[in-house]
């Protein structure tokens, strides 16, 4: 089995014409006849077209012989089925393994499998990223595995949609962990982890109501665009993900200093960051691992449920506890279902807004939204500052958390109101909304 993983990985990281030249270079050096390989070449062109995994780690590449590269042949030859995988099918359209492109190197001419092999770093990069997710860090990985199951049909559904290699929707797992409420010091945000200049040059809106950097389909597709600008660009898929951890202004910086364009290379330079050396490693080892989990040891991987909704537009403010009365579910169910919502009501500054709800609920939630009156869908009421008002005050009065008072207005501290202003208060919903709601939504202040 050694031996067959071997050629899966020679296949996976260069495709079969690469493999087989290394294979044929090392066996003519070993004093092999070349009659087996040439006979086995047919069959190593239709396995590459079924696998889709690498090996496990473990597996000493360099060790193996010319005799044993041939004898894998065989055994490829003879393999008639393989197990199904627990994933969406990682091939393209014209049933070509998405791994041929996304791991492609500029340099494809290594005179050994043993020069092939170093060159890319997987005997140390790739090796000790796999060696720290599926050890060290075994069991929070099988958590990000679990919730991965939630997000990576829609995601890899987004980017096959755009000619994308699915493969690329596992890059959460080392952004992310695909939580949409990740949120970094460098102030990314979202599951995919976007800043929020590069975000808005994407199309996601980032205001005191909404920040779409945590919307999973929005994002998405702003990533699948970016990383396919990214592919344009430095036409490879490691220097494309190297420069969308780093930017792509170091990359180029990189490549104009080295003047060589494989990002393996480049790694073993000071023009890039340690952060962006091991960025690309760690993902191609988390990907091999998701692909595959129980061949690195993750069994009984229990996946989230996957994201399901139905959308409803709705023509004014909605509380998110009204959203969750309408459909039967809790408050917390809807905002998990709109994380990039900022607070627990829609944005009353648009028009109207697509929101999503429990799937199967349109029917009733369309029903119940006819039938509720104003005060039913917005639970605030209004207060007119006056001279000497502060958050804190405010709040000691009306008997509320001034915390709360923060949260539905677009104020950063407890000093931050001006007389004659008027703002939100939270109130229970008996409390109603108070007259001119709406021409409070529409001034200046919000």
């Amino acid at each position: 089995m050694k031996y067959l993983k071997f050629t899966i990985l020679a296949l996976f990281i260069s495709g079969t014409f690469t493999a087989v030249h290394a294979m044929e270079h090392s066996a003519l050096n070993a004093g092999l006849s070349l009659k087996p390989l040439q006979q086995a070449i047919p069959a190593l062109t239709g396995a590459s077209d079924k696998l889709n995994k690498p090996p496990p780690y473990k597996l000493n590449i360099a060790s193996i012989t010319a005799k044993h590269v041939l004898t894998s042949a065989t055994l490829l030859k003879e393999e008639n089925s393989l197990a199904p995988s627990k994933w969406p099918s990682l091939t393209t359209p014209d049933n070509k393994p998405y791994s041929f492109v996304l791991f492609k190197s500029a340099e494809i001419t290594m005179p050994t499998v043993e020069a092939f092999y170093s060159n890319y770093g997987f005997n140390k990069a790739v090796s000790s990223s796999l060696n720290f997710f599926s050890e060290k860090r075994k069991e929070s990985f099988k958590e990000l595995l679990s919730r991965a199951g939630k997000y990576i049909g829609m995601m890899s559904g987004i980017f096959t949609e755009k000619g994308l290699p699915p493969e690329l929707t596992y890059l959460p797992l080392i952004e992310s962990g695909f939580r949409t409420d990740a949120y970094s010091p460098k102030k990314a945000a979202g599951p995919w982890q976007f800043i929020p200049e590069t975000a808005k040059r994407f199309g996601l809106k980032i205001d005191w109501w909404v920040d779409e950097r945590r919307d999973p389909v929005k994002s998405t597709a702003a990533a699948a665009r970016y990383l396919g600008e990214l592919y344009e660009r430095f036409g490879d898929w490691n220097l494309a993900l190297a420069a969308y951890n780093a930017g792509e202004g170091r990359i180029e910086n990189a490549l104009k200093k080295l003047n060589n364009s494989n990002f393996w290379r480049i790694r073993n330079t000071g023009y890039i960051a340690k952060e962006t050396k091991n960025y690309v490693p760690s993902y191609i080892a988390a990907t091999a691992i998701a692909i595959d989990p129980e061949s690195f040891g993750f069994y009984d991987i229990d996946y989230d449920e996957p994201f399901k909704y139905d959308t409803v537009e709705i023509n004014t403010p909605m509380d998110l506890a009204a959203i969750a009365e309408f459909t039967g579910v809790t408050t917390s169910a809807i905002k998990e279902l709109n994380p990039e919502l900022n607070h627990w009501y829609t944005p009353p500054n648009v028009s109207s807004y697509t929101v999503r709800i429990p799937y199967g609920t349109k029917e009733i939630f369309l029903a119940s939204l006819s039938d509720a009156s104003e005060d039913d869908l917005l639970y605030v009421e209004l207060y007119k500052v006056k001279k000497g008002d502060t958050i804190a005050k405010i709040a000691k009065q009306l008997k509320i958390h001034s915390q709360a008072i923060l949260n539905i207005n677009p104020l950063k501290k407890l000093a931050s109101v001006k007389a004659g202003e008027t703002i939100l208060i939270p109130r229970d919903r008996e409390k109603g909304i108070s007259d001119g709601l709406t021409a409070i939504l529409k001034s200046k202040n919000f």
